[in-house]
């Protein structure tokens, strides 16, 4: 839906455009005409080629380079004009001969113009990729100064990392944790959680705290990521040999939120919370769950919606005072939302 807005705003620019230009030129030209022209086009573009770009093609598209993107999709938007035009041709009445209409300048204008389109918005969908939902936090300064929040984390870890990495070797091994980050990609996006660093075979996700306990979406991204690695389990098995499983941490509290650094600036949280996750999540080996979620983020939670909650027990972390209640969510799977 935002890409068909999108598309319908730059479809009233091109217009004005347009009509502007023929009135310079000393061309008769009225603005609803130009956008009468435009806008139906656009608007059926958007909720056809825009979805079938969004559920279809982003996907595949996403792994690749972007100019390879760009040049298959440029190919591909050739072949669509290509067979439009040439049924208005065949089917509509007219002296002109295939060629000629191809070589027209309102044609190959409306193929440049719609590659600008297609082209822009996937250059937006790579930059979201790359920034998430704090793209435009960023670009505002939203963080420019320190701020205080409230934030929930997740920390994710593989099992057996160590010894799945000298199994498959440095080449194998990264082309398996491309494929498991891109996997549990859409089940963080699906929770509207922010990817926050990615270390080694390890993955820290975040949330601010309503976001977050809203529909129990911090839970539910771990359930969603188990649920999909397990109904990828026969690819995993037959390309690598072996099941990857996660385990994770959750804890939530104050951080303070800022932006470092001149060149490759970063967004960084500072605070007990995010050690106290990273704490929790290597625990769960020892208490042989694959989840483990402090008891201040329990309480706000409440009762689960789905599955149950059992109390692991109190337990002492390195850092810390005060003791720690853990709890794990037990469930088969569930999707984010």
């Amino acid at each position: 839906m935002r890409i068909t807005l999108a598309w319908m705003v730059m479809a009233c620019v091109a217009a004005v455009f347009e009509h502007a230009t023929l009135l310079i030129n000393g061309a008769d030209s009225q603005l609803l005409d130009r956008l009468a022209e435009r806008l139906p086009t656009t608007l059926l573009a958007g909720l056809f080629g825009g979805g079938l770009y969004v559920f279809t093609l982003r996907d595949r598209w996403r792994r690749w380079p972007y100019f390879r993107a760009v040049g298959q999709m440029a190919l591909l938007l050739l072949v669509v004009v290509l067979v439009l035009e040439g049924a208005r041709w065949a089917l509509g009445p007219t002296t002109d001969d295939i060629t000629t209409r191809i070589l027209y300048y309102h044609f190959l204008s409306n193929y440049g113009y719609w590659l600008l389109v297609m082209g822009g918005t996937m250059l937006m969908v790579r930059l979201n990729d790359q920034y998430g939902d704090g793209g435009i936090s960023y670009l505002s300064g939203f963080y420019h100064r320190p701020r205080q929040e409230e934030r929930i984390f997740m920390f994710l870890d593989m099992r057996s990392s160590t010894s799945i990495a000298e199994r498959l070797g440095h080449t194998r091994y990264f082309e398996l944790l491309n494929e498991l980050f891109a996997d549990i990609t859409d089940p963080i996006l699906y929770s509207r959680g922010e990817i926050y660093q990615y270390v080694g075979d390890e993955i820290s996700v975040s949330w601010p705290l309503r976001r977050g306990i809203g529909k129990q979406r911090c839970i539910r991204c771990f359930l969603h990521i188990r649920g999909k690695l397990k109904a990828r389990t026969p690819h995993y098995l037959a390309r690598y040999g072996l099941v990857p499983v996660f385990k994770a941490g959750f804890h939530a509290g104050p951080v303070t939120t800022g932006e470092v650094g001149l060149v490759k600036k970063e967004r960084i949280y500072s605070g007990d919370v995010v050690n106290t996750a990273a704490h929790i999540q290597n625990l769960c080996n020892k208490h042989g769950v694959d989840n483990l979620i402090s008891g201040e983020l329990v309480a706000l939670l409440g009762a689960p919606s789905m599955g149950t909650m059992r109390r692991i027990g109190s337990t002492e972390l390195k850092g810390r005072r005060q003791s720690i209640e853990l709890w794990t969510m037990e469930a088969d799977g569930a999707a984010a939302q």
